[in-house]
C-alpha cells in the first residue's frame, strides 16, 4: 500500500507541524495524533504540492481569547465531533450511558 507524506499545519497559531505518512490523505473532522496531542483536520489541503499541507486544529485550544477566528474553529470541531461514536457492550449508545468513544 502506498503512504502518502502531509504536512500538517496548525490554523489556530499559524505553524507548521512535523510532518507524517498516512494510508490516504484525510478528509475533513479526521482525528491525527501529532506528538501526542490530538488534532482534527480542518481545511484540505491548504497547498496543492507533492507533500499536502493539511490544515487541522488542536482539540485543547490555550488562550481561546488569542484565536482569531473562533466561530470558524467551533465549525471545524463539530465536524470532528460528528465523526464520534459512543459504544457500550450493546453496541452504539449516548454519552450518559457509554463507556467507550471512538473516533471513526
Amino acid at each position: 500500500m502506498n503512504k502518502t507524506i502531509i504536512r500538517p499545519y496548525n490554523v489556530i497559531d499559524h505553524k507548521e507541524l512535523p510532518e507524517m505518512s498516512v494510508d490516504k490523505l484525510p478528509t475533513d473532522g479526521d482525528p491525527l495524533e501529532i506528538g501526542g496531542e490530538m488534532y482534527y483536520v480542518c481545511e484540505i489541503p491548504v497547498k496543492e504540492q507533492s507533500d499536502p499541507l493539511v490544515g487541522v486544529i488542536p482539540l485543547v485550544v490555550r488562550n481561546p481569547n488569542n484565536v482569531p477566528n473562533i466561530e470558524s474553529y467551533l465549525k471545524c470541531l463539530s465536524i470532528a465531533y460528528r465523526k464520534v461514536l459512543f459504544k457500550n457492550d450493546q453496541g452504539c449508545c449516548d454519552i450518559e450511558s457509554c463507556d467507550e468513544m471512538v473516533i471513526s
